[in-house]
């Protein structure tokens, strides 16, 4: 969901005359250097904020998405004042994995990625849904909290939080932050432009095609498919911990780093 001269007013009119209640657009950065630089398209910053505008003025449910680097870390807490300031309904975060134009963007680290866990719970304190993509650890976050357990936050998660609330002032609800436990085969599943079938948008492994199975059938019946919703089966920190059931970890990034789509997902730092 990236501008391109394609989406205009105009456009946004015709969705909403043709009954279409909502719509994502993704930021990526801060400023249009960092947002500009990661999409290679001069203007898309200033763009993709002019078309936000619009369609919330226009009626529209308005989604951000955002992925997480390491390059624009430090950048979060300043793209959620700008949607914020919008009003953006829902901010759904995804965690890099490293396939496809993802390749060469440099992945947090695991205590980062939790840092930007901690960060998150306080953003869904705002009045916006909060949802993670490829970031399934962010409910033991929420859970830990729910329990109330006091997190040791580290300096990079203490220095987002402070932003956050210089930038945005003090929470205002309770947290809106998304935590049904679903994973790539899991309540999750990605249907390509031709057809092809594969548990997640990040997960390249094809389990057939609608064109010769209905989609229920191969959600269903699949064998990688029926495996990736066994978290008996999970390897490593995710097969041991006692949040296998509700996270599992991220099976796409499992699948990048190690080929093994059961694998412990490296980027998590709390098994």
């Amino acid at each position: 969901p990236s501008i391109t001269p394609l989406l205009t007013e105009e456009i946004i009119d015709k969705f909403t005359v043709c009954g279409v209640e909502g719509m994502s657009l993704s930021l990526d950065g801060a400023s249009k250097e960092t947002h500009d630089q990661l999409r290679g398209v001069e203007g898309t910053f200033d763009e993709t904020l002019r078309m936000a505008r619009y369609a919330v003025k226009s009626g529209l449910k308005l989604q951000i998405n955002t992925t997480v680097m390491r390059s624009n870390l430090l950048e979060l807490p300043a793209i959620f004042k700008l949607i914020h300031d919008i009003g953006v309904d829902i901010w759904e975060v995804f965690f890099l994995i490293r396939t496809g134009r993802g390749s060469d963007q440099l992945e947090p680290t695991a205590e980062e990625c939790e840092d930007v866990c901690e960060f998150l719970y306080e953003t869904a304190q705002y009045g916006i849904i909060l949802r993670t993509v490829e970031g399934p650890f962010f409910r033991k976050v929420v859970f830990e909290h729910a329990e109330g357990r006091q997190p040791v936050r580290r300096i990079l998660a203490q220095q987002l939080i402070s932003n956050l609330r210089e930038l945005v002032g003090d929470p205002v609800e309770p947290p809106r932050a998304g935590t049904a436990g679903t994973r790539d085969g899991r309540g999750i599943v990605f249907v390509a432009h031709n057809g092809d079938v594969s548990p997640g948008g990040f997960l390249p492994l094809v389990v057939g095609n609608v064109r010769s199975a209905t989609l229920p059938e191969l959600y269903k019946n699949a064998p990688l498919m029926r495996q990736l919703r066994k978290s008996s089966d999970l390897g490593g920190r995710c097969g041991i911990c006692d949040l296998s059931e509700r996270c599992g970890g991220s099976r796409a990034r499992a699948y990048a780093a190690y080929g093994d789509v059961m694998a412990e997902d490296p980027a998590c730092s709390m098994g």
